[in-house]
């Protein structure tokens, strides 16, 4: 398994696979040549992954935490901290719930804080296990959920909400417990978060605490990356929230591995292997015509395959125009670009008060409210705006793409 570091460029961190040899594959070379085109040259290494926590793990667990407090309401160009935060986490755990694994070897649960209580009323105790630890085909969808119906308005209690993680893994000596804390960064209760992972990290076992970082101040990046550091993990920045996934996901073929090795010694008559269906909760995608299938959202990338319109397809997630879909035929998955604009595609409402603006912008009127599952035909996309038009309420206006999703 690959050496992983994060690096900081700009004070947004990037990630990359440091090899134990010399080949990098063309893909690698092509992801390093556009970090460097889009954002310049990389520096200084912070936070280090050691992948010989690894070894002799069966079970991987996986903890979100997820900061709902006050600053996270702070609108950053069309949306919120709180709505990236949300998306982030949808992200993850939907790529991770089809990621070969035999069954049980995954976990997923969620902790949130500052989400039951308003700031004024100055709770720092507001924090809790809204989805506990369980097989991630179980917990998905209850994740999903809570993260989309949760409201950020409480005080920033991160160093309190490490402190309560200790219950929430198992203490055994071939589980791998990952925390993945999606935040600015912000402490409003008088702790050390860098301090609370350095005490969680030192009485537990198989602990990495992995940061992602929401439009962080440098206080924040420094509390985030200090927490990586400490916690034996990585800091990213939530923009390259695919750099993450890439790296659980290598985490997780390093289990894998291991549990493989593990059967071969074991005595056959003992060895029960759980094959798993990874479609069981995905929804079937069709398209209209032939498709490049490309590696990730950028067509500059060579295409994997081209899909065709028979080819059985399952969408994973979706982000602007593009999907994300699975061919388990040909044991291949990608992005595929779904649209090309104009008025003859539609999207669906997500959340409920969707606010459909009369301009492109947060501070303008906001000419109706839309419920959750409402139709809007695109009139055009702009950035993270869709013009739409709303016929059952004979409206049109604006919305954030993080409110919707493509049909």
């Amino acid at each position: 398994m690959p050496n992983y570091i994060t690096m900081k460029r700009k004070r947004w961190p990037i990630f990359i696979p440091r090899p134990r040899s010399c080949r990098i594959s063309g893909r690698s070379v092509l992801l390093i040549a556009l970090m460097y085109l889009l954002g310049g040259p990389v520096s200084q290494a912070r936070a280090v992954f050691n992948p010989e926590q690894l070894n002799k793990k069966r079970y991987i667990n996986i903890i979100f935490i997820l900061d709902c407090s006050a600053s996270m309401n702070k609108i950053i160009g069309p949306v919120r901290k709180i709505d990236i935060a949300k998306k982030t986490v949808e992200s993850i755990v939907k790529n991770l719930a089809v990621e070969a694994h035999e069954s049980g070897a995954m976990k997923s649960g969620l902790r949130v804080f500052g989400s039951k209580f308003y700031k004024w009323k100055q709770n720092c105790d507001d924090t809790s296990l809204e989805v506990p630890l369980d097989n991630i085909e179980t917990t998905m969808d209850p994740i999903l959920v809570k993260v989309l119906n949760v409201t950020a308005k409480g005080q920033s209690s991160l160093s309190l909400t490490i402190d309560a993680l200790k219950g929430d893994f198992p203490e055994d000596d071939d589980q791998s417990n990952f925390i993945v804390v999606v935040s600015d960064g912000d402490e409003s209760c008088g702790g050390s978060p860098c301090g609370a992972v350095k005490q969680l990290a030192g009485t537990s076992k198989g602990i990495s605490v992995n940061t992602l970082g929401v439009q962080t101040d440098q206080t924040g990046y420094d509390n985030l990356n200090c927490m990586a550091e400490a916690g034996n993990g990585l800091y990213f920045d939530s923009k390259d929230v695919d750099k993450f996934i890439l790296f659980l996901k290598d985490c997780n073929k390093k289990i894998g591995e291991n549990r493989k090795q593990m059967a071969l010694q074991a005595a056959s008559d003992t060895v029960v292997i759980a094959k798993r269906n990874v479609t069981a909760n995905m929804t079937e995608y069709t398209i209209p015509s032939p498709s490049p299938l490309y590696p990730d959202r950028d067509e500059r990338f060579p295409a994997i395959d081209t899909l065709q319109p028979t080819d059985k397809l399952y969408m994973i997630s979706t982000r602007g125009l593009w999907v994300e879909v699975f061919a388990p035929e040909k044991q291949l998955k990608g992005w595929i670009v779904a649209k090309t604009g104009g008025s003859q595609y539609s999207v669906t409402v997500t959340d409920d008060k969707t606010p459909l603006y009369a301009e492109k912008s947060p501070s303008s009127n906001v000419v109706a409210y839309l419920d959750a599952g409402a139709q809007l035909t695109v009139l055009k996309k702009d950035g993270a705006w869709y013009n739409v038009f709303n016929q059952k309420l004979n409206v049109r206006g604006w919305v954030v793409a993080f409110n919707v999703v493509e049909n």
